[in-house]
């Protein structure tokens, strides 16, 4: 997956988000483009947290959060996983 598959993904999640998760998407983007992996690691922690997310975590962490997890702290790309793990449930990947 390119750069330009990534901002794809990631405006098509945000145009399916619930409103109030639509700005953090578009941090998730900024902070891509700028290879802040900190900050997008911080950002994808609180929308992770956020319950409206539930149906997202999965498409963003394969598709997106594994792109980066070399550059993500271990502990919390875990912590992804396992938010993301919730929707795994009678599902093989």
């Amino acid at each position: 997956m390119n750069v330009d598959t990534i901002a794809d993904f990631l405006a098509e999640q945000r145009d399916q988000a619930p409103e109030e998760l639509q700005g953090l998407i578009i941090q998730f983007e900024d902070y891509w483009e700028r290879k802040l992996w900190h900050q997008l690691t911080d950002a994808l922690i609180e929308f992770f947290a956020n319950p409206k997310s539930e149906p997202q975590r999965l498409a963003f962490f394969k598709v997106f959060i594994l792109k980066f997890a070399d550059k993500i702290n271990q502990l919390k790309l875990v912590d992804l996983g396992l938010k993301a793990a919730t929707q795994c449930r009678g599902t093989l990947f």
